[in-house]
């Protein structure tokens, strides 16, 4: 999973835009925000080269399950990540086992992963998660500076 970021700042006029102070709906804004620019959105693996996600609605619906994933790794519970989306539906959960951790695939669909398991150090499995966080700060400072400074923006 990996996020572009856009090649310019949206005019402050779009930005200008009333954004909610809940943790969802503020994730939702920021991506409806992106979507508007060349950002791209890019999941692969499974068997699939390139998922068939979007800014606007599959990120949205990542970045909202971001946090809680992330602080479950660090811990060593396990997470879930839930691409919801229809025509997409899913599920990609890490189970931590030691230094490793495994993402299991599963899909609510006719498409099947293949492999459905993939195994990964403990650390590339959080770098994978805290690398999207990273990506979506990085976008978000590009596109929007005073968006990217709101919580948890800033820190990513």
């Amino acid at each position: 999973m990996s996020l572009t970021p856009p090649s310019a700042e949206l005019p402050s006029d779009v930005v200008e835009v009333e954004l909610s102070d809940d943790y969802e709906s503020l994730a939702m804004d920021a991506c409806q925000l992106l979507s508007g620019t060349d950002a791209r959105f890019f999941v692969s693996g499974f068997g699939q080269e390139a998922w068939p996600v979007s800014v606007s609605y599959d990120l949205s619906s990542v970045i909202e399950q971001l946090p809680e994933a992330i602080d479950s790794l660090r811990s060593g519970r396990s997470a879930e990540i839930d691409f919801y989306g229809q025509g997409i539906e899913r599920r990609l959960t890490f189970v931590p086992a030691g230094d490793t951790t495994e993402i299991r695939c599963s899909s609510g669909t006719a498409w099947r992963p293949d492999p459905d398991v993939d195994v990964l150090s403990r650390t590339a499995a959080l770098d994978l998660l805290t690398g999207l966080a990273g990506d979506f700060g990085a976008a978000l400072r590009r596109a929007a500076p005073e968006l990217a400074m709101r919580t948890p923006f800033g820190t990513w």
